[in-house]
């Protein structure tokens, strides 16, 4: 069992100054993280504690940022609130927050921190993004390598799906290379 990346938004402002000014922590994200752990998912939600706690998951823009699609979490940062409660108001704020229907198969934790799963992310991109240019699809098709499955799992999400928009995410995901008359990413 693999050691959790340490909660530094609990630690006093004094300490963690301190520890910035000591250069034993950097940015990462809107948060910070040991200079010791190397950015990898867990310590880049961890990074994100102070604003995305137990009662909310990452989703859209910022789990892509979390997954390593992205560059940067996106501002606002968005989150989903689980277990069917209503949002809370948060406007103007550094974070926004949708009312998803999650499943736990939608959901991935890490240490008591949730984020959305990689094809459920790929798959708010195509639903849910306004803008939809090339560093949407490029986070698309990053997110679905990864994934198992591949494409094939967020195209069958996509038909199955019965939301609205679905000829919009359909033709999201020929812009992506991602629809089945297209040839496979990897080779």
């Amino acid at each position: 069992m693999s050691a959790s990346p340490p909660r530094i938004d609990r630690w006093p402002v004094a300490v963690r100054s301190a520890a910035r000014l000591r250069g034993a922590l950097t940015d990462c994200g809107p948060g910070l993280r040991g200079i010791g752990w190397p950015e990898s998912p867990a310590v880049r939600l961890v990074a994100l504690a102070a604003w995305i706690g137990p009662e909310l998951a990452a989703c859209g823009a910022t789990a892509a940022w979390v997954w390593g699609a992205r560059r940067d979490p996106g501002r606002p940062l968005r989150a989903a609130v689980l277990g069917g409660r209503r949002a809370r108001s948060t406007e103007p704020s550094a974070l926004r927050v949708h009312e998803y229907r999650l499943t736990a198969a939608d959901l991935v934790e890490f240490d008591g921190l949730a984020v959305t799963s990689r094809v459920r992310t790929a798959e708010e991109f195509l639903f849910h993004e306004p803008e939809f240019g090339p560093a949407e699809r490029a986070s698309c098709r990053l997110l679905v390598i990864g994934t198992a499955g591949g494409a094939d799992a967020l195209r069958s999400r996509v038909e199955g799906s019965r939301r609205p928009h679905r000829a919009r995410a359909r033709a999201r995901l020929r812009e992506c290379g991602l629809s089945a008359d297209q040839p496979p990413l990897t080779r």
